[in-house]
C-alpha cells in the first residue's frame, strides 16, 4: 500500500513547526518579516500558513515557480532562491489600483496561461481560488504548465464573509476542492485545515457583530459586547493555540498541496531573460 500524500502534515492534529530555535538566519528573517510587517501575528494560523509557506520554498527552491494571483507579491521574499514569476488578472490590477507594480504575466487566471507546456515546477496560489470565476480551468491550465512531479499549492478560505465583491465567487469545502484538483490531473492530493473551529466561527461572530448592530444605528450598545466578544474569542483562541484537529468541519480556509504525476528532473542554472522567452507561449 502506498504511502499516503502527506507534504505538511500527518496524523489527527496539526501541530506548527515553526518557529523554532533551530531556524536558519534567513527563515529567522522571514518569519519576521511575515509576523511583523506582514502582521499576520504569531497565533497558530500564522504559524501554520508560515509552514505552508516554508514548504513551497523548500520544494521550489533553485526552480520556476509561478505565484498565480500575485496582487501586491507580498510573499516573494520567501522565494528569493528561485525563478519567481508573477501573473495577475487584468480585472485585478484595476480593482485593487496596483497600476504601478510590474507582473511577467496579466492575463485572466481561468483561460489560458500564457506559458508553455511542463514550464515551470510550481504554482502558489494564496487567497485568490474563491476569485477566479472558473476553477477548474485554472486547476487545469495550472497541471499544463508544471512539469511533471511539480506542484500547487494552494491557499483559499471556508468560513469566512464576502469580500472584493462581486469579484468573490465560492467557498469550496475540502472535499470540493480535492475533487477539482483530482479532475484537473492531480493523483497526489493533501488538503488540510488552516484553522480551528473557534476561529473560523470568530470570523462570522466578529463580522455579524459589526454589521448587523452598526446598520441598525447602536453604537453604545455594540462597543460594549464588540468589547466583551473580543475578550471571550482571545480567551478561547488562546486555550485552543496548540494544535488544529484535522477533522474540524469549520476551519477559516484550506491549504491543499497537489503534485502532478512524474518526477521532478534536476534543477538547472537559469538564465532568467532568455528562459521567460523561451516558456511564453
Amino acid at each position: 500500500m502506498s504511502e499516503p500524500f502527506a507534504p505538511l502534515h500527518a496524523g489527527p492534529r496539526i501541530v506548527p513547526v515553526h518557529p523554532h530555535e533551530g531556524m536558519t538566519p534567513r527563515t529567522a528573517e522571514l518569519w519576521e518579516f511575515f509576523s511583523k510587517e506582514l502582521r499576520w501575528g504569531t497565533g497558530i494560523v500564522a504559524r501554520l500558513t508560515f509552514d505552508f509557506m516554508i514548504s513551497a520554498q523548500q520544494f521550489s527552491r533553485g526552480r520556476p515557480i509561478l505565484d498565480a494571483g500575485a496582487g501586491h507579491q507580498r510573499f516573494r521574499p520567501f522565494f528569493d532562491e528561485c525563478v519567481y514569476l508573477s501573473q495577475e488578472h487584468p480585472a485585478g490590477i484595476a480593482f485593487k489600483n496596483m497600476q504601478g507594480i510590474d507582473y511577467d504575466l496579466v492575463s485572466p487566471l481561468d483561460e489560458r496561461i500564457p506559458l508553455k507546456d511542463d514550464a515551470i515546477a510550481c504554482v502558489i496560489n494564496t487567497s485568490v481560488l474563491e476569485h477566479v470565476r472558473r476553477p477548474e480551468a485554472f486547476l487545469a491550465e495550472a497541471h499544463r504548465v508544471l512539469q511533471p512531479g511539480g506542484r500547487i499549492y494552494i491557499q483559499v478560505p471556508f468560513a469566512y464573509c464576502e469580500h472584493e465583491q462581486p469579484y468573490d465567487f465560492q467557498r469550496p469545502t475540502r472535499y470540493g476542492l480535492e475533487a477539482w484538483l483530482r479532475d484537473a490531473g492531480f493523483p497526489k492530493v493533501s488538503v488540510l485545515p488552516s484553522s480551528g473551529a473557534i476561529y473560523g466561527a470568530s470570523w462570522y461572530l466578529t463580522h455579524a457583530l459589526a454589521k448587523e448592530l452598526g446598520d441598525r444605528g447602536i453604537t453604545a450598545e455594540r462597543e460594549t459586547l464588540t468589547d466583551i466578544v473580543k475578550r471571550t474569542l482571545t480567551a478561547l483562541r488562546t486555550l485552543t493555540d496548540d494544535y488544529i484537529d484535522v477533522a474540524t468541519v469549520m476551519p477559516v480556509g484550506w491549504t491543499a498541496v497537489a503534485e502532478k504525476a512524474g518526477q521532478l528532473g534536476e534543477c538547472p542554472d537559469w538564465d532568467r531573460p532568455r528562459w521567460l522567452d523561451e516558456i511564453r507561449d
